[in-house]
């Protein structure tokens, strides 16, 4: 079983750099964000819709969603990222429908957040790569598909195996000899990264993706987006630099083949959306 208050405290005492991290990670963000704004366009109505971002930390979706004109309640486990969402708010007079903080495990039991057939979108960008157990992922990813309605569509975000593989293979790749027996031989079986002391993450595959989703009675995955497309492991930091046109027109290239199931373990992220189907 996960130990989430060791997750609140890790994002409690690293809100300022998760809130920036997006600044930094510049792709990851761009590419995320079309992907839900592409799924808006497709849920097919001019109302505002209900959303709930869970796992949202400081709000980077929700304020734009919320802008945009739609409800979004906006739930996550870090007290503190959830102060700076508030502080955000009030800076940009953007008003957002609730602010809680839970664990997603624990939602389904708070009727200020889960209702049956309540939201047109959920995004769960945050929640499933700090939940080591199969079991736990599934019962979050139920719960989500159960807050929908029909129709409504599910974006949720999972840490690749292959980021971190790649990262030890630029810093320390004797790291993989000298730790296999001890360490990497499990990890590479279960994907469950529990070397950090101060907080652990599970970091799938796009099969192992695939296979949960088909686990879930009434969703449908639609979509696998490489959040970096073919420039993960970092390759996209002198992107990150460039002024906002040149940006765009690379970022509209890596979205362009940010399906292609050959380069979907090149990112670090992979989103995940599906459908509610029944």
């Amino acid at each position: 079983m996960t130990d989430t208050k060791k997750v609140a405290i890790w994002y409690d005492q690293n809100a300022r750099m998760e809130h920036d991290r997006l600044n930094n990670c510049r792709l990851e963000f761009s590419i995320s964000w079309r992907v839900v704004t592409q799924c808006l366009s497709q849920l097919e109505t001019n109302d505002p819709l209900e959303i709930l971002d869970l796992g949202g930390g400081t709000g980077r979706y929700a304020l734009k969603l919320t802008q945009l004109g739609h409800s979004v309640t906006l739930v996550d486990i870090s007290d503190q990222e959830l102060e700076i969402a508030r502080e955000t708010a009030t800076k940009t007079d953007t008003k957002l429908t609730a602010v809680i903080q839970a664990d997603a495990r624990d939602i389904r039991a708070n009727p200020a957040i889960f209702q049956e057939k309540k939201y047109d979108l959920v995004l769960c960008q945050g929640p499933l790569y700090h939940l080591l157990e199969e079991d736990e992922r599934r019962n979050v990813l139920s719960t989500c598909a159960a807050s929908l309605k029909p129709g409504g569509t599910l974006v949720a975000a999972f840490v690749l195996q292959y980021a971190h593989l790649r990262d030890i293979a630029q810093r320390d790749p004797m790291r993989l000899l000298a730790d296999y027996d001890a360490f990497y031989a499990k990890y590479l079986a279960d994907g469950k990264y529990t070397r950090n002391p101060l907080v652990s993450s599970y970091h799938a595959n796009p099969a192992e993706v695939r296979k949960i989703f088909e686990s879930i009675p009434g969703l449908q995955l639609e979509r696998l987006v490489a959040c970096e497309g073919f420039l993960g492991g970092g390759l996209a930091s002198k992107i990150n630099q460039l002024p906002d046109d040149a940006y765009e027109k690379w970022a509209d290239v890596v979205l362009r083949f940010a399906e292609d199931p050959s380069i979907l373990g090149n990112a670090d992220h992979v989103l995940a959306v599906a459908r509610r189907v029944t």
